[in-house]
């Protein structure tokens, strides 16, 4: 870096893109080799609830000064909310080989650095860094593709940091066509709603049913929920599905109750978003009192991974949609690291056994006995079961034996259109 002067301020991002594109731009002959890092907080939201807007803030300066106290480091900005952006330049890209790891170690020091003075909250990064192969490349270009790693990779706390690739821009590209179409498929009504159904073995019929999204495309052709569920999380718009589904599922059960059809209960989802809501159950009884229906008709699935980092005040709220009668489940327990440890204080009625924990523990003894062993302890503290992903009958008959009557999966049945639903399975 012998041929650039170190700016050792903190700039808005205007300033940032007028000092870095000269920067940039003016070594296009030389060789110089630059990175552009972007960095935020995985659960700043949380942070500045828990300690206040002025602890948050102090965060967010001390992130940047650890980015301008690198000796690698051009210029930095803090570009908008807890977002910190900074051009690093090295005499090679081997160099820069040589410093991924120091990145990662960077990370590691500052978290655990803060950690003490925010002890009620997980301090992790999300950092996105952008190799810039083409030194006349516009900097605003430059600075996306960092952002697109960084979001590529939040909330993965696994993960120290994402590189940029082609893979991921395709992906944004996915994102920007996503959002109108669920945008326009809201405001015309047009958003599928199937039913899968959860099966008692004992009793060889069905014992309720999970509400479940699909979109349609401009070809007419199903968009997977893998694709456009965690792209509505990551803008809030899942919110407004979520909204929309607990609409339309109120809606269907005032309707099979007015025509005297058999009636189960039926689960919506809730993002974990809704809890950052002080009216989430507010909202949600103004809603559901319109249709005149009983509570026990309705179940709310929250994933395990929710309780993860929020859980004090999810279980509040939990706590209230039960005071009205509602049922909650755990979805996809099983999935994470603190399962166990957390079946004490969940206030919940039921819990989901994830399909990917079911099939790994049918394989082998060891797993079969860690199963039998967690049905039993659930049947012991009078919870409710549902094994999901069940697809044959070997997985039946011995997940039924451990001591688990209700299942869920494609050896029942797939996700299915209402209306086929209805056909199949409310008299």
């Amino acid at each position: 870096m012998d041929n650039l002067v170190k700016i050792v301020d903190l700039l808005d991002f205007d300033e940032f893109v007028k000092v870095t594109t000269g920067i940039v731009s003016g070594a296009a002959e030389e060789d110089a080799h630059f990175v552009v890092i972007s960095a935020d907080f995985s659960n700043f939201k949380d942070i500045n609830k828990t300690y206040g807007v002025e602890a948050g803030d102090k965060l967010i300066a001390r992130l940047a000064d650890a980015f301008i106290g690198s000796e690698d480091c051009v210029v930095a900005c803090h570009s908008y909310s807890d977002h910190i952006v900074g051009l690093f330049q090295y005499a090679s890209f081997d160099k820069w080989d040589e410093k991924r790891k120091e990145l990662t170690q960077f990370q590691i020091d500052f978290c655990a650095k803060n950690r003490s003075e925010f002890p009620k909250t997980a301090i992790h990064l999300n950092t996105g860094v952008y190799i810039i192969n083409d030194n006349s490349e516009q900097i605003t270009s430059c600075v996306d593709k960092a952002n697109i790693a960084r979001r590529s990779i939040k909330g993965v706390y696994t993960v120290p940091y994402g590189i940029y690739t082609e893979a991921m821009q395709k992906q944004k590209e996915t994102e920007s066509k996503i959002i109108p179409l669920f945008e326009k498929a809201l405001e015309e009504e047009a958003i599928l709603v199937y039913l899968q159904p959860k099966m008692s073995v004992k009793n060889k019929g069905i014992k309720g049913a999970e509400a479940l999204t699909r979109l349609l495309d401009e070809d007419g052709k199903v968009v997977s929920p893998d694709v456009f569920i965690p792209i509505l999380e990551d803008s809030g718009k899942i919110i407004e599905l979520d909204h929309y589904v607990m609409r339309y599922v109120f809606k269907m059960i005032r309707s099979w109750l007015d025509q005297g059809k058999k009636v189960v209960p039926v689960s919506i989802n809730l993002s974990k978003i809704h809890f950052y809501y002080d009216t989430l159950v507010e909202n949600i009884i103004s809603e559901f009192d319109q249709y005149g229906i009983s509570p026990e008709y309705v179940e709310f699935e929250v994933t395990e991974s929710v309780f993860f980092e929020e859980t004090s005040f999810l279980i509040d709220k939990i706590e209230e949609l039960r005071a009205h009668g509602f049922k909650v489940s755990v979805d996809d327990f099983g999935s994470g690291y603190s399962s166990l440890n957390m079946i004490g204080i969940l206030p919940v009625d039921i819990i989901k056994l994830d399909k990917g924990f079911i099939k790994n523990s049918l394989n082998n003894a060891k797993g079969k006995n860690i199963i039998k062993g967690l049905i039993k302890i659930l049947n012991e503290i009078e919870m409710d079961i549902v094994c999901e992903g069940i697809e044959n009958s070997d997985e039946e008959k011995t997940v039924y034996e451990f001591g688990c009557d209700t299942m869920q999966g494609f050896l029942y049945d797939r996700p299915i259109p209402v209306v086929d639903f209805e056909t199949k399975y409310i008299m």
